[in-house]
């Protein structure tokens, strides 16, 4: 078998028959290792189920479904003796042949009569093979750049919330200084903190801004494990808002049944112990 050449071409278009259905990351693992043994004579590669299984290290069922799917997608032909478990010949289809006297062409496994009967693609259908697979993947990266650039245009259309929604910078305001009298120390959050927030004023047209930093003050005083070791998170405040209307979520009692009441208890100490704690932003100063 001549491997002489040392490298193998492959079409980039691969990837694109993965983004559309037409082949699993399986498959085309396997479709790239069969091109790199495959004979460059030829381009036949003697194998089976089997010999892929092992090299690729997936399950022999697996293997023999990847090859019965890249036959029917025509990647592939194969030639298997009945009742045999040996290995096998398979066509890999205009599999570029770089040795021999056939150098330059591509194998035509759909039209080969029989491994000894090859039919190959001639150069200057090679050739206009090779451009037309070039458009194919040129047209497949615009589609991707066009899908990238109306995401871009559907978030510049969205109102942005600092000018949309006059609370969502009165409550940044408020939660950042209350973390950082809290923790001595800014917040790291990021655009997920932010969008979730977003999403939450835009559900919610009807929340106050003191009710929303009366929760913030009961999230920050909750001492349940599960809630702390959010390490006061934003974006996770914005998705479990009410879970704190009723006050902190507090490490006694919970998931006994009576941590709301034991919240209520403590909702008048926590929100007023609120002030002190944070003073740079007393609660009760905070208007609708």
């Amino acid at each position: 078998m001549s491997k002489q050449n040392g490298f193998l071409q492959l079409r980039r278009g691969v990837w694109e028959h993965v983004r559309d259905g037409r082949m699993s990351v399986t498959e085309v693992l396997a479709f790239i290792y069969i091109c790199c043994e495959a004979d460059t004579r030829t381009g036949i590669w003697k194998g089976c189920a089997k010999s892929l299984s092992g090299e690729l290290g997936i399950p022999e069922r697996t293997a023999r479904d990847v090859l019965e799917k890249m036959e029917h997608g025509d990647y592939i032909r194969r030639f298997a003796v009945p009742g045999s478990h040996v290995c096998y010949p398979i066509l890999i289809h205009k599999f570029l042949i770089t040795d021999g006297k056939h150098n330059g062409e591509q194998l035509n496994a759909i039209e080969s009569k029989s491994p000894a009967d090859l039919a190959y693609f001639s150069r200057e259908q090679s050739v206009e093979d090779s451009v037309e697979h070039g458009v194919e993947d040129s047209a497949a990266q615009k589609r991707i750049e066009n899908r990238e650039e109306r995401k871009r245009k559907n978030l510049a259309a969205e109102p942005a919330p600092l000018a949309a929604d006059p609370r969502y910078k009165q409550f940044i305001d408020f939660a950042h200084q209350a973390f950082e009298g809290k923790h001595n120390q800014k917040p790291t959050w990021g655009d997920k903190d932010f969008t979730n927030l977003s999403k939450l004023l835009k559900r919610r047209r009807d929340l106050t801004l003191q009710e929303m930093t009366r929760r913030w003050g009961n999230f920050l005083a909750s001492t349940e494990w599960f809630t702390a070791k959010q390490g006061d998170s934003l974006a996770y405040f914005a998705t479990h808002f009410d879970a704190f209307i009723d006050g902190p979520i507090l490490e006694k009692n919970y998931g006994r049944g009576t941590n709301a009441a034991n919240r209520r208890d403590h909702q008048t100490a926590a929100v007023s112990a609120t002030p002190g704690k944070y003073r740079k932003v007393p609660v009760h100063q905070v208007q609708n």
